[in-house]
């Protein structure tokens, strides 16, 4: 007898753990799982006394036991398991949502920068084919379009990435399910979320430096003035114009490389797209992209041509 009774003491020991919890024995976090283990004991122990003693839980006795171990629901052990310090996964959510909003939002900003950018490069064209220019006026005009242009190409490239991966969402056919929506994009669209991202900050930067020369050219901040009053403002003015335009660049580029999250600057995140570029060109080998990796490689060398072209006019002219 006191061997089958044996395990109900232990079961009812148990219980009252659990009940002195309130007086402070045990602590509060640990009082939901005691409780949840004891009733389980409860059902496994009394069951293991009644077979070794050769007889059945009474109908009554079974019924109360297993009510009181099917009282426990699912987010009840969840929550226990918690408190109880047992280690949970990260609940993984459908961030399907988010990538839509994604691709879909940030070609409005693009949108703009590319309209902005097309219409400024084709201004002072008259005075680019002026050759009677100064030579600080020359340079800060070659500066403007070459701005406008790269602004121009990086948010219309912007564009279009951003709406074939807004079509790739559409489609469905990758993981929608991540703890977070930036993992899920670095993870299913990393190519594509680089890309936008990187295209669309250097659109926004080259889209400030082109406003700062346009603004210098425009006014005629670079020219000097009819008496020496009048070329100190102008050049008063200019350097507002430059300090003012350059620390909105510099803040914004600070900002930026704070929260690129997987890079520590701008330049560890180009250098990041590069090496994506390069495999997708010569890992994959696909045609198109080693035309397009060649012909950026050629549009590069031709800007350090005209250069050292133009530097190397402004040393003649120094000597002769």
């Amino acid at each position: 007898a006191s061997t089958t009774n044996q395990p109900r003491i232990v079961a009812l020991k148990l219980v009252d753990i659990c009940n002195n919890s309130n007086r402070g024995i045990i602590p509060i976090a640990m009082y939901g799982t005691m409780k949840a283990f004891a009733s389980i004991a409860i059902l496994f122990l009394s069951y293991t006394a009644g077979a070794a003693s050769g007889f059945q839980l009474p109908q009554s006795t079974t019924s109360s036991a297993s009510t009181l171990s099917m009282s426990i629901s699912p987010s009840s052990i969840s929550s226990l398991l918690v408190r109880g310090g047992a280690a949970a996964e990260p609940a993984l959510q459908n961030f399907y949502g988010d990538a839509l909003g994604f691709f879909g939002g940030i070609r409005i900003p693009a949108s703009f920068l590319a309209g902005s950018s097309l219409a400024a490069m084709f201004i002072f064209k008259t005075k680019a084919d002026n050759g009677e220019l100064p030579k600080l006026e020359r340079r800060v005009l070659g500066f403007y379009h070459l701005n406008s242009l790269l602004a121009f190409l990086l948010s219309l490239n912007t564009i279009a990435t951003a709406t074939v991966a807004h079509t790739a969402v559409l489609h469905g056919r990758f993981d929608k399910m991540a703890e977070t929506a930036y993992m899920m994009m670095r993870r299913e669209f990393g190519y594509e979320f680089i890309t936008v991202r990187w295209s669309f900050l250097c659109s926004l930067f080259c889209f400030l430096g082109m406003i700062a020369s346009r603004l210098l050219i425009e006014f005629d901040l670079l020219k000097k003035g009819s008496n020496d009053e009048e070329t100190k403002n102008k050049k008063d003015t200019g350097l507002l114009v430059v300090c003012s335009l350059g620390a909105l660049a510099t803040h914004l580029l600070s900002y930026v490389n704070q929260n690129l999250w997987c890079w520590h600057s701008l330049i560890g995140m180009t250098i990041q797209l590069v090496k994506i570029i390069v495999k997708r060109a010569f890992v994959e080998a696909r045609p198109l992209q080693i035309v397009s990796v060649g012909l950026t490689a050629a549009s590069a060398f031709y800007v350090a041509k005209l250069g050292l072209r133009e530097l190397k006019g402004e040393t003649e002219g120094v000597t002769n």
